[in-house]
């Protein structure tokens, strides 16, 4: 329910027609969402309503009949912030009454709502996560898909005008694989905002580019290593793409012989490298590229000490960033254009 409150002006008219218009503001509204308004219910049939009103860089203004009843809607596109809106009411009615008045009324218009989801908070397997809403809180309706679109669970909670910034947390039912998560919160006012959660990521099994030393060109003998790879790409895009644009990251390391800057700077251009073949060679969805150098090894030495096993790269397919951990130590994916 989009807030309103009932303002208590009367139109000036004959005695025998007080009260002919009733008048509500719509007094507040959410960006992107809804606008505040002015709403005029004719008591009497109108031959003519004329209103002219301005607030906060917008204007608005009906002129033209209304039978008894019939509300006539005025919206107001204001800028964000609280606004003085004045303007002026003429009315004629077919009992021959006729008036007119000024308006005043206050008005605000709010910046869109924030949902922010610790991502660290999303359970798939105890169907549960935490949010925070940067508004005092009402409902928070979340619900489950699976990868084929399927319902898999629903749940809410009620806020109860917990005060921005509180952690809720909401669950829900069901055992089917959870592909995406919905959640839908709702402020106090009734105004609410939205966000889907893909709280799934698969790092793809294949076989590494082999790079020769201290360059990242692939080799056309290396071509089908990632030829393969692809090939499993495929089968999670046809899996999860009907959900969500499949985006695709690739991650690049190095062992702990030479510099640790020069190291990062070469894993970064080898996962560049192969992050350009996938596009290259057909990917059409989002591709990110990222080097961690010596960071993540899969196989801990000392300095200096070669290891095949952490020249190597990751190929990620998710739908959303994958988190920060020991074996993917950064976030600062760059868009292989």
């Amino acid at each position: 329910m989009i807030p309103g409150v009932l303002v208590p002006l009367a139109l000036v008219v004959s005695a025998q027609a007080q009260d002919a218009v009733s008048l509500q503001v719509v007094r507040k509204g959410q960006a992107g969402q809804s606008v505040p308004a002015l709403v005029l219910t004719p008591n009497l049939d109108a031959d003519r309503l004329d209103v002219d009103i301005a607030c906060g860089g917008a204007t608005a203004s009906w002129k033209g009949g209304a039978p008894s009843g019939k509300p006539v809607r005025l919206e107001l596109a204001t800028r964000p912030g609280r606004h003085t809106c004045t303007g002026t009411l003429r009315a004629a009615f077919t009992d021959g009454s006729e008036g007119d008045m000024p308006l005043q009324f206050e008005v605000e218009m709010v910046e869109p709502m924030t949902v922010t989801v610790d991502p660290a908070s999303v359970d798939t397997s105890a169907r549960r996560l935490t949010l925070i809403l940067d508004r005092p809180a009402g409902r928070v309706e979340v619900s489950a898909t699976t990868p084929d679109g399927q319902a898999a669970g629903s749940g809410f909670i009620e806020g109860a005008g917990a005060a921005a910034g509180t952690p809720l947390e909401v669950s829900w039912d069901g055992s089917a694989e959870v592909a995406r998560v919905s959640v839908k919160a709702y402020d106090t006012d009734g105004f609410w905002a939205a966000v889907d959660l893909f709280p799934w990521y698969y790092e793809i099994p294949h076989e590494d580019v082999i790079f020769a030393s201290g360059k990242a060109a692939i080799a056309d003998t290396e071509a089908p290593k990632l030829t393969a790879a692809r090939a499993e790409i495929d089968k999670v895009v046809a899996r999860y793409g009907g959900l969500a644009r499949i985006h695709l990251y690739v991650g690049g390391y190095t062992d702990r012989v030479g510099p640790f800057e020069s190291n990062l700077i070469l894993s970064r251009d080898r996962a560049a490298a192969i992050a350009r073949w996938f596009r290259t060679e057909g990917f059409s969805g989002p591709i990110f590229y990222q080097g961690f150098g010596e960071r993540g090894l899969a196989v801990h030495t000392a300095d200096e000490v070669p290891e095949p096993a952490n020249r190597r790269a990751i190929y990620i397919v998710a739908a959303q960033p994958p988190p920060v951990t020991d074996a993917m130590p950064g976030d600062r994916w760059q868009a292989m254009e």
